[in-house]
């Protein structure tokens, strides 16, 4: 990022307050010690970073780079356990691993043997 000082924080949050304010086109974040989590429909994705750029250029920063780990998925279950009601897929995902962890959800099945 082509910016002053090597302090992000101002311009994070910015970002963050955009991606809070599309909640209503499906968006869900959450920050992390590495980047932002963002889920939604993927057009409504790619309107979040857009709108992200522009606020951080906004503000004066002349070069931005974003890295991206984009997945879609089709095909998936629709029906989600009792529990992860209200969770996001990452929290749903990590919620599933500490029940795991705990005994109280499925076992992994076993791998195929291609021998």
């Amino acid at each position: 990022m082509g910016t002053p000082t090597t302090s992000v924080g101002a311009y994070v949050a910015e970002c963050q307050r955009v991606l809070a304010s599309m909640a209503d086109d499906g968006i869900r974040f959450e920050l992390h010690g590495y980047g932002t989590n963002v889920e939604g429909p993927i057009s409504s994705v790619w309107r979040a970073l857009q709108r992200c750029h522009e606020a951080v250029h906004a503000m004066g920063v002349e070069r931005i780079a974003t890295d991206i780990r984009l997945g879609t998925r089709t095909g998936k279950r629709t029906e989600s356990p009792a529990w992860s009601q209200g969770l996001s897929e990452n929290e749903r995902k990590r919620e599933s691993v500490r029940r795991r962890l705990a005994g109280l959800g499925e076992s992994c099945p076993p791998l195929s043997s291609s021998t």
